[in-house]
């Protein structure tokens, strides 16, 4: 739309040059429309009739109202309730609900480059004569569907005028017209607009009609609402039977909307319709962030959340680091309840008819980045029964440390109630090591042999010289059948607590304490033929009795003696491993959120190891003992706990007295023994190959059993006069470079996202430090803001993508194995879990040796009764009713005068 400014009064006619000069100057305020029958204020952007018969004197008297109103915001005179009123009088505001639609230069002409703020003007259209009328407003109610080619369009109603609204401000109307002048290159691009304008507001929008072009179904139209808009359906408040309490309501029938409409000739989307008059109150600044328009998750809030989920870092977290990082909780961009309903969903979607396959897919996965990654599964009937797995560093791992393993169950760690079987060990910082990972959903016999038969497979059928597991016979019986050859030993500790649950008395469990640790083959026998003796009077079943005895050569330590087990007599690293893995896993998640926890969990252990050997290559330690030779020796070889352990060996051989007994160019032989205790002595043999010591050994067995020298071969070695520690006493299992020879991978499949996941992290990581140096300037700050605000628009018109949406992220890699059979997930099983007890969850097991003592009472300091029952509580209970009914029938009341019991 063109208009004339107000150079020359509309209908001057034939008027002298001081007439002229003093409308001109009057005409000067107002823009013409092309019609020269309105005008619009360019103060207020009221529209007025534009004919000389208004007289100046009245137009005067409107721009000085005008200016009144404008200078009342900050005066201290503001105008009167008359004045306003004359003003809103003198003038005819119409709200307009379109815009003018430019063809030739795809915009909006000189009401979107800001010549006029508003434009409320009536539509015009021609007769066939070409004369102008003015369509009425009622007439032109469905004007909105009037052909394109008509550029100078503008769409009004009745219903939308702008008649009632008095104490608008000329700031709102400005803002007005600057809205419906508005065009937009996408709907999202409007949408984003409009939410952004109810932020401000303090009102929250919702998405409502669409219309399609029936072509070729692109959307031509677009409704937004205010989310109070309309009311909610009587079925829903008249609904019989509910259970569930009303919600409150939020919808009002607000009339504010906000329409724009496609032009399929120029693809330019234009503001077709424009209320924005509520009938409630808007939100305050403070509560704005928690409409729902305005909380919401952006895909690279999404991708950041589940990264940190990943991680391990809980909810609660990410949302207070994320709003101390954004300056508060109204600048975080989501609340409480998108971040929960985010993880719900992410863990929902996890739980779908394919949890099975989503395994089986990631472990190809893995087969793929690592070629030495084996895994074994088994179904029945369809469905998941039996699953084993361990990657290319485990492997590697056992073949340096798989000479003991721990072979233990956890329970409850996934939605199927299926067992976690891990294989452990211990490296050479002597930390606990995972080898593999089994998940059953039976204990019985067969499971626990097809569970070693996959072990073995993994391993390369290289057999473990002893496993320890907790007291299951099936576990025992499947390790009789397939490692042949291995040493089996029970928990001492599970040994122990099955005895606590038959045993009641103290002086019988001493004596079995006495049993496991006896040393010698004949001793075990005598205590034992005592020690059935006193139980059997005691228990009404002998069946422990002869269980317990069929299995001595597994928990006794006459029948393990000289075994090696590296000094380990109990499942406690497995029982750790299960307190970390309650860290990382529990009973609700899927199985394929469970199996990558557990990864995890492994990454971290190695990531510790990794952490010891920079410790053992960069440090050295400081020596103390009084034999520095041997103290450098074991320092240069020994990783640093294992030094720790062989400096305390070095440290005891004060007070030992070391014998010769034979003596040859080949070989030694040596007693060792302490200067008060002569009758104990030890035997060390020696045998040499020139002046090295080839073989050295001791009747203590610790360098068999464990792979330590103990404290008499220290003894001979200093006796010898030895410069350094023999070869032979060295094991590789226990020095620093013991995995010399092959790189170790110690991520596993924890890091393995997408590329795009990758990508977007590595730009974060580039531009973090950048970032924090501009942030130190303010003109740096909204330089780089200004560019970046460019960009973004740059991007987004070049790719025609939003920085808006609601997909779901995919952190992981892609699962694009096609091989894979379908198979059913897993059926939940009933575990036998622990025994049960009426005791708290973490409630300690006390050991045989303590006593299990009677309450004290609170009175009489007696053991067997509480206060309560307390025979001198009930006579001083009766003494008091006595002297309230006299002293008659004291002895009936008290009775025999009898001490307490």
């Amino acid at each position: 739309m063109s208009t004339q400014t107000g150079d020359k009064p509309p209908g001057h006619g034939s008027i002298s040059k001081k007439r002229y000069k003093r409308k001109s100057e009057v005409w000067k305020h107002f823009d013409v429309l092309p019609d020269g029958e309105r005008a619009i204020c360019k103060y207020c952007s009221k529209s007025l009739s534009a004919n000389t018969n208004m007289g100046t004197s009245h137009l005067k008297r409107h721009i000085k109202l005008c200016k009144r109103l404008i200078e009342g915001t900050t005066s201290q005179t503001p105008l009167t309730r008359q004045e306003e009123d004359r003003l809103h009088t003198t003038s005819t505001p119409l709200k307009p609900l379109g815009k003018l639609h430019s063809h030739k230069e795809n915009n909006i002409g000189d009401a979107a480059k800001g010549k006029v703020e508003s434009a409320n003007v009536k539509n015009f259209s021609k007769y066939s004569d070409g004369q102008q009328r003015v369509d009425d407003p009622i007439e032109t109610t469905k004007a909105s569907e009037r052909q394109q080619g008509e550029s100078n369009a503008f769409i009004f109603t009745e219903e939308e005028r702008r008649l009632q609204d008095k104490h608008a401000d000329v700031a709102s109307l400005k803002e007005y017209g600057r809205i419906v002048s508005m065009t937009f290159s996408s709907e999202h691009e409007a949408f984003k607009f409009f939410n952004d304008y109810a932020k401000r507001k303090g009102f929250s929008v919702r998405k409502s009609i669409i219309v399609k072009d029936k072509a070729n179904k692109t959307i031509t139209f677009r409704r937004f609402y205010c989310s109070r808009h309309g009311f909610r359906e009587k079925k829903h408040l008249e609904k019989a039977n509910r259970r569930r309490r009303h919600k409150w309501l939020t919808r009002c029938g607000c009339p504010v909307k906000f329409c724009v409409k496609l032009d399929t000739k120029t693809g330019v989307w234009w503001v077709h319709d424009f209320i924005d008059r509520h009938n409630h109150d808007l939100a305050a600044i403070d509560t704005v962030p928690f409409l729902r328009s305005h909380c919401f998750i952006n895909e690279a809030q999404k991708l950041e959340i589940s990264t940190k989920r990943a991680s391990g870092i809980r909810n609660c977290q990410i949302r207070d680091y994320d709003a101390r990082c954004s300056g508060g909780y109204q600048n975080r961009g989501y609340q409480e309840k998108n971040l929960y309903n985010l993880s719900v969903a992410d863990e929902q979607s996890r739980k779908l008819g394919d949890d099975a396959d989503s395994v089986l897919k990631y472990f190809h996965d893995r087969k793929k980045s690592d070629p030495d990654f084996f895994f074994k599964y088994d179904t029945n009937d369809g469905c998941l029964n039996r699953l084993f797995w361990a990657d290319g560093q485990s492997v590697v791992d056992y073949a340096y440390f798989g000479d003991v393993v721990i072979f233990d169950s956890t329970y409850q760690l996934n939605q199927y109630n299926m067992i976690v079987v891990p294989f452990l060990g211990c490296n050479h910082h002597r930390s606990t090591i995972i080898f593999a990972c089994g998940i059953v959903s039976g204990e019985n016999d067969e499971t626990y042999q097809w569970l070693l038969e996959a072990f073995l497979e993994a391993t390369f059928q290289q057999h473990p010289n002893s496993v320890i597991t907790d007291g299951d016979l099936a576990m025992g019986k499947a390790i009789k059948s397939i490692l042949k050859g291995t040493t089996h030993r029970i928990c001492s500790w599970h040994m122990e607590r099955n005895a606590n649950k038959y045993i009641h008395d103290e002086t019988v469990l001493a004596k079995f304490r006495e049993l496991v640790y006896s040393c010698s083959l004949e001793e075990f026998e005598e205590k034992w033929k005592d020690f059935e003796k006193k139980v059997s009077e005691r228990l009404p079943s002998r069946q422990w009795l002869q269980m317990i005895y069929g299995l001595k050569e597994s928990w006794a330590v006459a029948f393990l003696d000289k075994k090696m087990f590296l000094g380990m007599s109990s499942t406690q690293r497995s029982e750790g491993l299960n307190s970390d893995l309650h860290n990382y896993i529990n009973c609700k998640m899927s199985l394929c959120m469970a199996v990558k926890q557990f990864e995890r969990c492994l990454t971290h252990k190695r990531t510790k190891e990794a952490e010891f050997d920079c410790i053992a290559f960069q440090k050295e330690p400081v020596l103390q003992t009084s034999f520095p030779d041997l103290e450098k020796s074991a320092a240069r070889s020994y990783t640093p706990n294992i030094f720790h352990i062989v400096r305390d060996e070095k440290e005891r051989v004060v007070g030992l007295v070391v014998d010769e007994i034979l003596s040859s160019s080949m070989a030694s032989k040596y007693t060792v023994s302490r200067k008060e205790k002569a009758e104990s002595q030890y035997i060390v043999h020696c045998s040499r190959i020139q002046d090295d010591v080839d073989k050295i050994s001791c009747t203590c067995a610790k360098l068999e059993c464990e792979k330590i020298p103990c404290r008499h071969i220290f003894a001979v070695l200093i006796h010898m006069k030895a410069t350094c520690i023999p070869r032979c006493c060295i094991c590789d299992r226990w020095t620093k470079h013991v995995k010399s020879a092959f790189p170790s991978y110690r991520e596993g499949g924890t890091f393995n996202v997408s590329i795009h996941c990758r990508r977007f992290h590595e730009l974060n990581k580039a531009a973090m430090p950048y970032h924090y140096e501009v942030a130190k300037s303010p003109a740096d700050y909204l330089k780089l803001m200004e560019s970046i605000e460019q960009q973004k628009q740059q991007f987004e018109h070049l790719h025609d993508k939003k920085f808006v949406g609601s997909s779901k992220v995919k952190q992981n890699v892609k699962e694009d194995v096609k091989s894979v059979p379908t198979i059913g997930n897993p059926k939940p099983v009933v575990t036998k879990g622990a025994p049960k007890k009426n005791k708290k969850r973490y409630e300690r097991i006390k050991s045989a040796i303590e006593s299990k003592r009677k309450n004290k009472c609170g009175r009489c300091g007696q053991r067997g009764h509480n206060r309560k029952t307390c025979q001198l509580h009930r006579r001083d209970a009766a003494a008091a009713s006595i002297e309230e009914l006299g002293h008659e029938g004291r002895d009936d009341i008290l009775g025999p005068q009898n001490s307490c019991n």
